[in-house]
């Protein structure tokens, strides 16, 4: 694949999008390593108070290209990606938002092989639309970013937004 893109410096590489879909959260759950506390031997462990799960999470599904962030697409509150959602939602906004920027260039897609994305429903919706999809090349330097590095890294941001 690096062959095929030139090391990524090939112009074909703005043709790619990859995306990935995450839970957000409406507050940041605390990490293990961010509870940890030092205590004396001689000192009682500090109580801990356990939260509560979120009364409010959404799923979301974010696309990158090359350069930018092409679209972020949230799900009803509580629910799961399937086709239909992917298909009739998702990747139309998805594909609307790459096209307003480049009206003819051919799109490779990126994603995971979640079910929604690997289902019949999906990939006719794809070849109907001449959407070609990128495979997983073995590991190697990464020639566009990671859909979990890009969902990680915009969960980073999201935690100083306020909603």
């Amino acid at each position: 694949m690096l062959e095929k893109y030139i090391q990524g410096t090939s112009k074909a590489v703005y043709n790619i999008y990859t995306g990935d879909e995450s839970w957000i959260y409406a507050y940041e759950p605390e990490t293990k390593q961010q509870s940890t506390v030092w205590v004396f031997q001689d000192e009682a462990k500090p109580t801990k108070v356990v939260r509560g799960r979120s009364t409010s999470k959404q799923m979301i599904a974010c696309f990158f290209g090359i350069n930018d962030h092409v679209a972020t697409v949230a799900l009803e509150q509580r629910r799961t990606v399937n086709s239909e959602w992917y298909t009739t939602i998702c990747l139309p906004e998805v594909i609307g938002e790459i096209r307003k920027k480049q009206k003819n260039r051919r799109i490779i897609l990126h994603h995971d092989n979640a079910s929604s994305h690997t289902s019949t429903q999906t990939k006719a919706f794809l070849t109907e639309r001449k959407i070609e999809l990128m495979g997983h090349p073995p590991i190697s330097v990464p020639l566009v970013a990671s859909p979990s590095s890009c969902a990680t890294e915009f969960q980073f941001v999201l935690r100083w937004y306020s909603y």
